[in-house]
């Protein structure tokens, strides 16, 4: 008993870093929002993708949102910023040399801005080749 409360006093007092001032202004800003849909090399949807916004200053990372069976997705970010993407399944992420992966990819968002139409490549057969194994889609 006595170790479960030295453990959860020794959580309680544990906290995350502060966001620094720069993090903290924009937060103040309207948000930004992205939308598009992640295609195969062939043009099909590719639902059930976690779809991440990486961000290329100090800016904190926004919640990532998830494919749906048309490919579609939509993120709010935090704004002024530029962005690229992270296309994850199952905990895995793939990054590629390919120049069209979506790493690659850099969009510029304004505070209350709204894009649309983007659209992200999944590279299957760089997955496949980076996994060892098939997707399973």
């Amino acid at each position: 008993m006595v170790l479960i409360s030295t453990c959860l006093s020794a959580a309680a007092c544990v906290s995350p870093p502060r966001p620094s001032t720069a993090a903290q202004e924009l937060k103040k800003n309207p948000k930004a929002f992205i939308e598009g849909r992640v295609v195969d090399v062939r043009g099909n949807p590719v639902a059930g993708l976690r779809v991440d916004a990486i961000p290329h200053a100090e800016i904190p990372w926004s919640a990532p949102a998830e494919t749906g069976t048309d490919g579609r997705f939509r993120l709010e970010l935090l704004a002024p910023g530029d962005y690229s993407f992270a296309l994850s399944r199952g905990g895995r992420t793939v990054v590629t040399d390919d120049p069209r992966d979506p790493s690659r990819v850099r969009i510029r968002v304004a505070p209350g801005g709204h894009t649309d139409g983007i659209e992200l490549l999944y590279l299957e057969k760089e997955w496949e080749r980076n996994l060892g194994k098939p997707n399973n889609l």
